[in-house]
């Protein structure tokens, strides 16, 4: 099996969910993790769990994604901390359920600024670091919305287009810099997990499928470009 194209990784909502089955294959793979939350008790007791199952070290990191300042002191912490980051998951998200017309600016906002504000911070803060080595990836974690366009997700859908365009971008300017830039699309994911088999929602994904596409964007040589890869159940 070839070996991951990654030794540190920062990872946005890796609390739970989608970003805490990452993390999870991450470690099991011996990846060191940042997990970045604002939720600050989970994130010390899924780090502390994660650190005693598989020996590597993980830090936990309190995070407001939206405020610029913060994302930029609180990196150069965990870079002073755990070393330089040379893989950015892309994981926070959320949604939101208005008609057009009924959507308030702040729900605008809020998802906006989460969905793709969050992800061009946390990419230039850990950028500069992947530029000086010419090596790292960063990974994003879009949706189906990014690419189609669904009633009562007006907001969520531009946020998500704007992540697949800006990683469309991003890879422009860095892929013959040593730095890989991948994207995944996935349908509905079950989240939270389901506690047993027999509660899986049929046609929906679930998390630990898209960690494994994570491990396999990271399995691929150096000259391998993936685009984004489009996922969904069945």
């Amino acid at each position: 099996m070839k070996k991951l194209r990654a030794t540190r990784a920062l990872i946005s909502g890796g609390a739970s969910g989608i970003g805490l089955a990452i993390a999870e294959a991450l470690a099991s793979q011996g990846v060191e993790l940042v997990l970045a939350s604002r939720r600050l008790g989970l994130l010390e007791q899924e780090a502390a769990r994660l650190q005693g199952r598989y020996g590597v070290r993980v830090l936990p990191l309190a995070l407001d994604l939206c405020d610029g300042a913060q994302v930029r002191a609180r990196y150069a912490e965990a870079r002073e901390r755990l070393g330089p980051i040379d893989l950015l998951v892309n994981n926070s998200g959320v949604g939101s359920d208005y008609l057009v017309q009924d959507l308030p600016e702040s729900e605008w906002d809020r998802v906006m600024d989460t969905c793709a504000k969050g992800t061009f911070l946390l990419t230039q803060a850990c950028l500069p670091d992947m530029l000086a080595s010419r090596h790292g990836t960063v990974i994003n974690i879009a949706s189906q919305a990014a690419r189609h366009g669904y009633a009562r997700a007006s907001v969520y859908c531009a946020a998500k287009f704007a992540v697949l365009g800006f990683a469309k971008a991003l890879r422009e300017e860095v892929q013959h810099q040593g730095i890989r830039v991948h994207t995944l699309c996935p349908g509905l994911v079950q989240v939270p997990p389901p506690a047993c088999p027999g509660e899986r929602k049929p046609g929906w994904l679930q998390v630990e499928d898209l960690a494994e596409a994570v491990l396999y964007t990271l399995r691929q040589g150096a000259h391998v470009q993936l685009d984004e890869i489009g996922m969904t159940g069945i």
